[in-house]
């Protein structure tokens, strides 16, 4: 189920890539109510391609205090990407909090343990600073094909963010570039590929301009350059010839938030795709605990219909491809969780926004709140597990149709029938009450 590596484990930005026969999930590490983003040190995950469902931790491949800027550990280690180099070693590229540079570590294997390599240089001779644009080195996301690897980097805002050196030059979009044998040269200045905030007025990319999460992939013989929007909940892709491009925008590949209205409360998104046996998945981040630093690795399969990616929706199956069946779930696997008729944005600090939302296996400060959950096989009734002060009702919606409504009390139960359907619950609570399992009978 959603999330993929259980309600313990908080792991964004996540990059999937196959490597000798496995499948590996490469993401930062956050904490639950964690006070910033990804403090912790790497870790992996890996599965077997031919069961998507069950994963194993491979433990800590990178320590954040491996870097020599960082022997305290005090600084975070931001979104990864792992390439496997020309030598046959495996290369983690990497930001450090802070740190305008893309640092690179490297392992015989693809689970690691990574040492310290070194850090992204330009080619010889050549400064960012005397260059008329430039890429801030954020979110590297790696590319290899028939002997050439490639880097996409960048990051794109119109605000000031504490101890990063942000400006014109530096902010226009998503660039790539291509490496060195050394896997820490640039063999070139980096190539503009995708355009930032305020740079996609009369592009494909109006209203869904790059703001950071630059991955590379390729499909059907096209280069498929993925990043998270200027929205910020979607992740989109856009689709070239030529791995520098020109890159035309295709459309969303899935939203953490954003269903024909913002269905969460939302903030950003970062993760990729990966075909595996002939199917496609995506995967993504999805927000807990009310702030933007409780982050946990979500994927779904997505379709392809005439050479286009259909957006894939936010469920509670995840890899499995099934609905659910009969049973007791913990009520924080619900895909949407909002207060009124729309999510809102979750805001910047620590301090949990006052607002129903997931912590751990559980949904707190439930008020007038609704939850979704998708999809399950069938449906006869289904029990809420309430704690608190518990007042009101609750109504029960199977496929958007509205089958029962009741008072609230501790063991709430709701009728109704519905096959392959989601379970939407409108909560109007006097007190915020706290959901910790829903059961549902077939």
């Amino acid at each position: 189920m959603n999330p993929l590596f259980g309600f313990e484990e908080y792991i964004p930005d996540g990059e999937p890539h196959l490597f000798e026969g496995r499948l590996y999930l490469f993401g930062s590490q956050d904490e639950m109510h964690g006070e910033k983003y990804s403090p912790c040190d790497y870790t992996a995950w890996s599965c077997d391609p031919a069961d998507p469902e069950h994963w194993r931790c491979e433990g800590t491949i990178y320590r954040k205090n491996q870097d020599p800027r960082n022997p305290d550990g005090r600084l975070s280690l931001f979104a990864p990407d792992v390439v496997q180099g020309y030598d046959g070693y495996y290369y983690l590229y990497y930001e450090l909090e802070t740190v305008e540079a893309v640092s690179v570590a490297r392992s015989r294997k693809p689970a690691g343990p990574y040492e310290y390599y070194g850090t992204v240089q330009y080619p010889e001779g050549v400064s960012p600073d005397a260059l008329p644009d430039y890429p801030y080195p954020f979110d590297p996301g790696l590319f290899r094909e028939d002997g050439h690897i490639y880097m996409a980097l960048g990051f794109s805002v119109d605000f000031a963010i504490k101890d990063m050196d942000l400006n014109e030059r530096n902010m226009r979009g998503a660039y790539i570039v291509e490496l060195e044998k050394d896997m820490l040269t640039m063999k070139h200045v980096p190539v503009f590929a995708v355009p930032g905030c305020g740079h996609g007025k009369g592009t494909s990319f109006e209203g869904h301009e790059f703001l950071e999460a630059s991955s590379l992939r390729k499909y059907n013989g096209q280069y498929c350059f993925i990043y998270s929007s200027q929205a910020q909940h979607e992740l989109c892709y856009a689709t070239a010839d030529s791995i520098y491009g020109p890159y035309t925008y295709q459309g969303v590949l899935v939203s953490n938030a954003w269903e024909n209205g913002l269905k969460n409360n939302w903030a950003n998104n970062h993760g990729s795709l990966v075909e595996i046996n002939g199917r496609y998945a995506v995967f993504y981040h999805r927000h807990t605990c009310g702030i933007q630093y409780s982050r946990q690795a979500c994927a779904e399969w997505i379709r392809q219909e005439d050479g286009r990616f259909i957006t894939a929706e936010m469920t509670c199956q995840g890899l499995s491809g099934n609905p659910l069946g009969s049973g007791i779930y913990p009520a924080g696997m619900a895909c949407f969780v909002r207060d009124g008729q729309e999510g809102t944005f979750i805001p910047f600090g620590g301090v949990p926004m006052d607002a129903a939302r997931i912590e751990g296996t559980a949904v707190v400060n439930i008020t007038e709140s609704t939850l979704v959950y998708r999809y399950f096989a069938a449906v006869k009734s289904v029990v809420l597990y309430l704690e608190g002060e518990v007042s009101g009702s609750v109504e029960l919606y199977l496929n958007g149709r509205k089958t029962d409504s009741r008072l609230l009390s501790s063991r709430t139960e709701l009728q109704g029938e519905g096959e392959n359907t989601d379970v939407e619950l409108v909560f109007h609570s006097l007190s915020p009450v706290c959901l910790a399992y829903i059961e549902i009978k077939g």
